[in-house]
C-alpha cells in the first residue's frame, strides 16, 4: 500500500468514526441512548393502567360530597353534607359517574347507606290516615338509572312532628369504586383508565325538603301552604376523582 492510498484510508476511518458518534473516549452516544431509554420508561408511565382512586374533596361549605374514612385505595365512599345554619326534612339527588368506575353497593345490598340523621318512621301512635306511622314505608331509595351511568339518591322525613335536621352531620352514603374484574389490571384496562387521568363525577339534579313543607295550619291548603309545599333546588359540589 502506497502513501496515498494509506492516507486515503485513515481519512476514510475518521469520516466513518466520527458519523458513528466517536471512538471509545466519546460519550454523547451513551448519552444519547440514556435521555431515550428514561424517555420510553417516562411515555411506559404515562401509559400505565390505573389501579387505584384517590379523591379530593371540595373546597365550599355549601352543599357537598366528601371522603368518608371507610374508603381504600380502589372504593371510595362519599358522605352528603349540607351546610351550616340550615335544617331540612330531606334531600335527593343525581350523581353521574365517569368513565371507569362503578357505583358500590354495601353490606346490605343497597346502592346508599342511611346514616341516620333524618326521621323515616312516623310518630304517630293512633294510626290517623293522614299521619304517618312506624308501620309506614320509609322513604328512602336509591338506586342506578336504566343506563347504569346516573344514580338516584332520596331519603326523606314525612312526618311533621319530627324536627327538621341539621345538615352538617352526613346524611348519606353513596360508593364509587374500580370497574369490577378479576385483577386491578383487569378492572382498569376494561375501563380505559390510565395513571393520572381524572374520572369526571357530577350531580346533576339535587333537591332538598324545606324546613317548613307541608304545614297546615288547621289544616287549610291555601295558596300559601301550597306555594311552599315544593322542593328546593340545590347545587351539590363534587370533588377531584383521579385514577393512580
Amino acid at each position: 500500500m502506497n502513501i496515498n492510498h494509506k492516507l486515503i484510508l485513515s481519512i476514510s476511518l475518521a469520516a466513518l468514526l466520527a458519523a458513528c458518534g466517536g471512538g471509545d473516549g466519546d460519550s454523547s452516544g451513551e448519552a444519547d441512548q440514556a435521555a431515550g431509554d428514561a424517555q420510553a420508561q417516562a411515555d411506559r408511565e404515562k401509559l400505565a393502567v390505573a389501579t387505584t382512586l384517590t379523591y379530593t374533596d371540595p373546597t365550599g361549605s355549601g352543599w357537598r360530597l366528601v371522603r368518608d374514612a371507610s374508603s381504600t385505595s380502589t372504593r371510595i365512599v362519599l358522605n352528603l353534607v349540607g351546610p351550616a345554619g340550615l335544617t331540612s326534612r330531606g334531600v335527593g339527588f343525581n350523581l353521574r359517574k365517569g368513565r371507569g368506575v362503578a357505583f358500590g353497593t354495601f353490606t346490605d345490598g343497597a346502592y346508599a347507606v342511611n346514616t341516620g340523621v333524618f326521621e323515616l318512621k312516623g310518630s304517630n301512635p293512633n294510626y290517623e290516615p293522614y299521619a304517618g306511622t312506624a308501620a309506614d314505608p320509609v322513604l328512602f331509595v336509591s338506586a342506578p338509572l336504566k343506563t347504569g351511568e346516573v344514580l338516584s339518591t332520596g331519603i326523606f322525613q314525612k312526618d311533621r312532628t319530627h324536627s327538621p335536621k341539621d345538615l352538617t352531620k352526613p346524611l348519606i352514603q353513596v360508593a364509587v369504586q374500580l370497574s369490577v374484574g378479576d385483577t386491578d389490571v383487569e378492572k382498569s384496562l376494561a375501563a380505559g383508565n390510565r395513571k393520572g387521568d381524572v374520572i369526571a363525577l357530577a350531580v346533576v339534579k339535587a333537591k332538598m325538603v324545606p324546613a317548613d313543607i307541608g304545614g297546615l295550619p288547621d289544616f287549610a291548603l291555601s295558596p300559601e301552604v301550597i306555594a311552599k309545599a315544593r322542593m328546593t333546588d340545590i347545587t351539590v359540589e363534587v370533588g377531584r376523582l383521579v385514577a393512580n
